[in-house]
């Protein structure tokens, strides 16, 4: 009895979560550190380099969470549930810096950057796949393996245009 009691208690590993999944999964986090490495070359602010390296960081204990699945067949639940507290305090951080250190950037520069026709198309569609993104995490399980793939290559595709809007 208390070994059932015991396994409804103690979550199921996730099906589905594979290997290639886990390494999809690193692809977003590579190309925002591209882009964050990019900003903060432009931008010399400490308070915005803490904050883009908690978001780097919270994504790569997510992708960790699914190396931890695929390779242990463990549901490490701290690597999946730490980015809902990283993320959006590195996000903070980052906007924060935007105004504490403004005196180290130029507004219409950027705008200028923002509205050259290639990086604005793909700073667009980076943006809509953010937005994809936070519906995804309103409306989808993420144990599921399906919905992760969905989110994974949107994700990645977002992040891949941000840059792209930012190297050009």
């Amino acid at each position: 009895m208390n070994k059932e009691k015991k396994n409804q208690t103690t979550p199921s590993v996730p099906e589905g979560f594979t290997l290639s999944m886990a390494l999809v999964d690193c692809l977003p986090v590579l190309f925002f550190s591209i882009s964050a490495a990019i900003l903060a070359m432009h931008f010399d602010s400490s308070l915005f380099r803490a904050g883009v390296l908690l978001v780097i960081l919270a994504g790569a204990l997510k992708a960790g969470w699914k190396f931890a699945i695929a390779l242990l067949h463990r549901d490490v639940r701290f690597l999946s549930r730490q980015m809902r507290y990283l993320m959006p305090v590195g996000f903070l951080l980052a906007v924060l810096a935007l105004f504490v250190d403004r005196p180290r950037w130029s507004f219409a520069a950027v705008i200028r950057h923002m509205t050259n026709v290639p990086a604005l198309l793909f700073l667009l569609i980076g943006i809509a796949g953010m937005g994809l993104m936070m519906w995804f995490a309103k409306s989808q399980d993420r144990r599921d393996a399906k919905a992760n793939w969905k989110e994974q290559i949107t994700n990645s595709i977002a992040q891949f245009c941000i840059m792209l809007g930012i190297l050009l």
